[in-house]
């Protein structure tokens, strides 16, 4: 990570690089003081203090917000859980829809899987292993938008040779009217503003780390997410033929003409949904994160401190 300023908890913070000079000019004052690791913290009643105010211009005064937990509340924690478990039914009345050979190939299952996938990963990497999570959102993240994206514009109805057979499952009817494209979207942007401070922190991590052409190689990796489900779903035909020849067996025709068969997708829709779920993700990639100026953690995704700069504002706010 780029080097980031030191930070002294007094309501100031300094310049990285400015440390050895104030340091000389400290005239021998003695500095009780305990590293931190990234920055440092100094008692308010410390002399040093005082000798800053009155030789420096640098130091810059912040005020102090209030705190922000970047870990899962109880009714979250509850109410993602909900979520998880609605997408897993609405999944599982797809599945159920007609034999899996079928009902797995559609777009609507591969679409259903990745969210499903997202949001179990997001969960548990936020929750029990921090160390997951920045792979999670900014690897992740483009295909759940993009699956989603391709539901709303595309619709979740499929109609094609893939799920000719049709039978009544469990959760069908139901779930298919209340768990729709728009009801995924509204709870994929839900879960997204309630962490935005912790998506936006660690966006903030990895750009810094990041060079230009990594950034914005991820910007074009997010746009063409939606492709890439796009092109599982055109290959299922030909990956299917390998269960046991299931598919061919079944319908006597080669996986080329089941594939010609199925509904097609229009083209602009295709690239409405691409703009709609990269955009998506390269407006969150590119300014959830540009008032950060550093993040220091005591526990990594646990207990930290943030500090924001806008204009001539400096804020502390305390992680936890």
């Amino acid at each position: 990570m780029k080097k980031r300023p030191l930070v002294i908890l007094d309501d100031y913070f300094v310049k990285d690089g400015q440390l050895s000079e104030l340091l000389e000019s400290s005239n021998g004052i003695d500095i009780a003081w305990a590293s931190k690791g990234d920055y440092f913290e100094i008692p308010s009643d410390n002399p040093f203090i005082k000798r800053l105010l009155s030789t420096h211009t640098t130091l810059r005064r912040w005020t102090r917000t209030s705190a922000i937990q970047v870990t899962y509340s109880t009714w979250l924690y509850n109410i993602h859980l909900a979520i998880i478990a609605a997408v897993g039914a609405r999944l599982l009345s797809g599945l159920t829809a007609a034999p899996l050979i079928y009902s797995l190939g559609t777009l609507v299952t591969i679409c259903l899987c990745v969210v499903l996938s997202y949001h179990t990963l997001f969960f548990v990497s936020l929750n029990y292993r921090p160390v997951w999570f920045e792979h999670t959102v900014v690897y992740f993240s483009p295909f759940a938008w993009a699956a989603i994206w391709l539901l709303v514009c595309i619709g979740d109805r499929e109609t094609s040779t893939v799920a000719v057979v049709d039978m009544d499952g469990p959760f069908r009817g139901l779930l298919d009217r209340r768990v729709g494209p728009l009801a995924l979207l509204l709870m994929h942007i839900f879960v997204w503003y309630m962490r935005r401070t912790v998506i936006g922190i660690t966006v903030f991590e990895r750009k810094v780390r990041a060079s230009a052409f990594e950034n914005w190689s991820h910007r074009m990796y997010s746009v063409l997410a939606a492709l890439a489900i796009v092109f599982v779903w055109r290959i299922y035909p030909y990956l299917a033929t390998f269960w046991d020849g299931h598919v061919s067996d079944m319908e006597r025709k080669p996986p080329r003409e089941l594939a010609d068969e199925r509904s097609q997708i229009g083209v602009l829709r295709l690239i409405a949904a691409m703009l709609a779920s990269g955009g998506t993700h390269a407006i969150w990639y590119s300014f959830i994160s540009y008032a950060y100026h550093m993040v220091v953690w005591k526990e990594y995704l646990r207990e930290g401190l943030a500090v924001w700069v806008v204009d001539d504002s400096v804020m502390c706010t305390k992680l936890h």
